[in-house]
């Protein structure tokens, strides 16, 4: 195997484990959210009936909206595919659970090949700089 091919496979492995940290990034900011609503909807269900609720119109909560919930104990629930569920707090709670749980499933299996790719793109970066190394003492010999 040459230099230029572990260049040419190192390089490929950064790709990857760019690809992977992005993703890691997007499943945790999922993960955080889906605890924030889980979070939410708690405190809206505890709430005294009649008492007003703010709720953000984005997610960045540039605007909100003081509202007094019809029923403290429904909820539409996201379940994917732009299909929503009228359902109890209860249901909507466990729903999200379950979200939470997937979510933290698949961060916990890119975090170990993420450590796998981070681990051999260490591998192949000393392997190449041992070769580097080589090259030039072998021409520090000969000059």
């Amino acid at each position: 195997m040459t230099l230029d091919d572990l260049v040419a496979q190192l390089d490929a492995i950064r790709a990857e484990v760019s690809n992977l940290r992005d993703l890691l990034t997007q499943l945790v900011a999922q993960r955080d959210s889906v605890t924030r609503t889980k979070e939410g909807l708690d405190a809206i269900a505890r709430s005294p009936e009649g008492s007003p609720v703010l709720f953000p119109l984005s997610s960045g909560y540039e605007a909100l909206v003081e509202a007094t919930p019809s029923d403290r104990n429904k909820v539409i629930i996201h379940l994917g595919a732009d299909i929503y569920a009228k359902l109890d707090v209860t249901e909507g709670l466990k729903v999200l659970s379950e979200r939470e749980g997937e979510l933290n499933k698949l961060i916990n299996e890119v975090s170990q090949r993420l450590a796998q790719l981070e681990s051999l793109e260490a591998q192949y970066e000393s392997v190449i700089q041992q070769a580097v190394a080589s090259a030039q003492q072998g021409r520090t010999r000969q000059g």
